[in-house]
């Protein structure tokens, strides 16, 4: 009996020992950050869905079926803090998966307005509102702008490249043909950060 007992500890102890080398492996792992920072405005880019990513295009004409709009936050960074990571053995598991950073935004997005510069159709004249005529492409689904911002209040770590998919065109115009859209970013200090994509004719 007293030698099972030994045997059975000599194997926990090689286990223990196994464990603790592999927590100690060099990954080359930069210590994780929490990042703060703040919206400060935005840039713009054109988009054809039936292009490779990125998408991105700089053609003055694009389908209507096709077309969306790059939203890139221009960022500043507020604050910098590393996190503290408690070993254990359970974690040794995960020795050579790196932990990637966190980043907070100082204000939420309470609300996301897009405008033309040209009238779009009967019910869209020139400078309305045409948010409800996108939807914000989400990995393989594309959703309301509204529940798209709704969908990040629920995260508490936010990278600033959140628009980067795109949003896109579910209605073709019908007043004209020739637009420049102007987005409109309402955050939840009262500011508003605007920009204008260039020109592009809709088919």
């Amino acid at each position: 009996m007293l030698i099972m007992i030994k045997k059975i500890l000599f194997v926990l102890g090689l286990a223990l020992i196994s464990q603790l080398i592999a927590s100690c492996v060099d990954c080359h792992c930069t210590s994780p950050q929490t990042i703060y920072f703040t919206s400060k405005g935005t840039s713009l880019k054109n988009l054809d869905s039936s292009l490779p990513l990125p998408k991105v295009t700089s053609a003055g004409t694009i389908a209507s079926t096709n077309y969306g709009i790059q939203i890139q936050l221009l960022t500043e960074q507020i604050t910098l803090k590393k996190q503290q990571i408690s070993w254990g053995l359970i974690q040794s598991a995960y020795a050579c998966s790196c932990m990637e950073d966190d980043y907070i935004p100082k204000e939420e997005f309470s609300s996301l307005k897009i405008f033309s510069n040209n009238d779009f159709d009967d019910a869209h004249p020139k400078g309305t509102d045409l948010s409800l005529y996108f939807k914000a492409k989400s990995n393989d689904t594309t959703i309301s702008l509204a529940d798209y911002l709704k969908s990040f209040k629920d995260f508490k770590f936010i990278p600033p490249i959140i628009f980067y998919e795109g949003i896109f065109l579910q209605v073709p115009p019908k007043s004209g043909k020739k637009h420049r859209f102007r987005v409109s970013i309402t955050l939840s200090d009262g500011r508003i950060l605007e920009s204008e994509t260039t020109e592009v004719e809709l088919t």
